[in-house]
């Protein structure tokens, strides 16, 4: 009896997981599309440099690495998304 209650709890610890992995893949992709888009608008825009535009982004957002391109930026957090924002002039920056 105590076997199919270990297998039970197995099962529902890696459904539990899942849905964990699903729900912080989903919510670090919104932040990752929220910071390629104010600090794109910000340098290319703005024309501001990305040192005095990253205090412009919530503190909530630090997990939410930044590198910038050409014409771009691309926003990532490791192992779970990455969105790029590109710079359009007639357009602005629009997300990818």
């Amino acid at each position: 009896m105590n076997r199919w209650y270990a297998i039970a709890a197995f099962w529902v610890v890696l459904v539990a997981a899942a849905l964990f992995w699903e729900r912080a893949r989903d919510l670090s992709s919104i932040g990752a599309g929220y910071v390629a888009k104010e600090l794109c608008s910000c340098v290319f825009v703005g024309e501001r440099s990305l040192e005095s535009c990253r205090p412009d982004i919530p503190t909530s957002m630090d997990r939410v690495e930044a590198e910038l391109g050409t014409d771009r930026v691309r926003a990532f957090v490791p192992y779970l998304s990455e969105r790029i924002a590109r710079y359009e002039p007639p357009f602005g920056c629009v997300l990818y």
